[in-house]
């Protein structure tokens, strides 16, 4: 038996998507609080806040590519990417409202952003199975403020 998918509209898949990435954008805050142990320590859950990080921004990305050109890329997690991915003025404006500590005063430079881009490209991937790998360098105050840009942005899509 052969079972045909419907279509969904390249519309109705970036709506979903879209609220996918506030939900992940929440979890990410939730994860990266710290929580007081009985023992006086505190907790704070990195590798959950990164993947939840990362995933949020993928989905993200994905609802904007959506939105403006009717199509996404599928089964891509890397976030160099994705960005490159969207129309020029997208990534620019993405680039100038990512805030690496936000509300600090911050200056774009795209260079830097491609470097800490190239830094947390591939987050989703390597720290969802970090116990295999080992760690490596990542960079989450970037991941905070390029999350953040990604849904100021998806706020204000149609």
């Amino acid at each position: 038996m052969v079972r045909l998918r419907k279509r969904i509209p390249a519309r109705t898949v970036a709506e979903a998507a879209r609220s996918h990435s506030q939900v992940f954008h929440l979890a990410e805050k939730r994860c990266n609080e710290f929580e007081r142990l009985p023992s006086g320590r505190l907790r704070f859950l990195f590798v959950p806040t990164l993947v939840c990080y990362a995933f949020s921004i993928e989905i993200g990305l994905k609802a904007l590519a959506l939105y403006e050109k009717g199509k996404a890329p599928r089964n891509e997690h890397d976030l160099r990417k994705l960005c490159t991915f969207l129309p020029a003025a997208l990534q620019e404006r993405i680039i100038r409202d990512t805030e690496i500590i936000p509300g600090a005063p911050f200056a774009p430079d795209p260079k830097r952003f491609e470097s800490d881009l190239d830094l947390v490209r591939r987050v989703f991937v390597e720290w969802r199975y970090i116990d295999e790998t080992g760690l490596v360098d990542t960079h989450l105050g970037f991941l905070q403020g390029f999350a953040a840009a990604i849904q100021v942005v998806l706020k204000e899509s149609p």
